[in-house]
């Protein structure tokens, strides 16, 4: 499994300089709370909306807020900006109930890590937990995943899969 993260400009443009449009929809202004409030964002419905000017929107301040302020949740962050998760194979814990490839999962988690992740997601496949019989459970698979997570430190996301595996397009188990 290999990872490449190569980027010299953001993929996130206030303006395109290329482009020429002038019917672009306005961007909308949302004050953030308070770095320290608890801030939780709340609808206003009789605030006014403001819109930014072209010249607003491609000031540093704003491409400064649009990268690293907009996450809302910064005392639950390890750093500024937007939070990424990776989805893990889809047989990241196989049919057998062990983790698939484990050396080379742990090598990617580091990689992942280290690229600046927040976390991954995994699909838990009720059919490998329950594959001896119904209401007998076996979690150590993904009990064995989750302390692999937590030794690479990212967070992770369960995702319950009730379905059969491999019925979707782009699904790459058998």
């Amino acid at each position: 499994m290999a990872l490449t993260l190569r980027s010299s400009t953001s993929f996130l443009s206030p303006l395109d300089p290329s482009s020429k449009r002038e019917d672009a929809p306005p961007c909308c202004v949302v004050p953030m709370p308070a770095p320290g409030s608890g801030g939780r964002l709340r609808l206003a419905r009789a605030a006014p909306v403001e819109h930014a000017t072209m010249e607003e929107m491609a000031s540093p301040e704003a491409a400064t807020l649009l990268h690293h302020g907009g996450g809302g949740g910064q005392g639950q962050r390890r750093g500024k900006g937007t939070a990424v998760y990776v989805m893990l194979p889809l047989e990241t814990v196989g049919a057998g109930g062990k983790v698939a490839r484990a050396r080379a999962l742990a090598a990617s988690l580091a990689a992942l890590r280290s690229g600046g992740v927040e976390g991954v997601m995994v699909d838990v496949w009720w059919g490998v937990v329950e594959r001896e019989g119904p209401r007998r459970y076996d979690w150590e698979g993904y009990g064995e995943l989750v302390r692999m997570v937590e030794r690479a430190g990212l967070r992770l996301q369960m995702v319950m899969s009730f379905h059969q595996c491999g019925g979707n397009v782009g699904d790459s188990c058998k």
